[in-house]
């Protein structure tokens, strides 16, 4: 019983390997963040995501228009693949860029 306390009071404070805070190591993930470095992570990701995926959009919205030239019939089929492109490059954009954030793990 003694032994079960003793390490209880051992491994109460891990600190995060990004920020290096100390806290209770059942609020760290498996890559050893904080919660807060977790969620500052995701959200430059997503703002850095929805850009790329913004860029990817423009560029295909303009080659559809200087390119391809539509015509005004097919309009919405168009409109579909450039908010199809924006939606999928952003969610791309966004894994990528989170992936890329938590492999350099450099503090916020």
């Amino acid at each position: 019983m003694k032994r079960t306390a003793l390490r209880h009071d051992l491994a109460t404070d891990i600190a995060c390997v990004n920020c290096d805070r100390p806290d209770p190591d059942s609020s760290l993930d498996r890559h050893l963040w904080c919660e807060r470095c977790i969620a500052v992570a995701r959200h430059r990701a997503k703002r850095i995501g929805w850009m790329c995926g913004a860029v990817l959009a423009a560029a295909l919205a303009l080659w559809i228009y200087f390119v391809q030239q539509p015509s005004r019939m097919l309009i919405g089929g168009w409109l579909g693949a450039v908010l199809a492109t924006f939606w999928l490059g952003g969610r791309a954009g966004m894994e990528l860029t989170y992936g890329i954030l938590r492999f350099r793990g450099r503090p916020q």
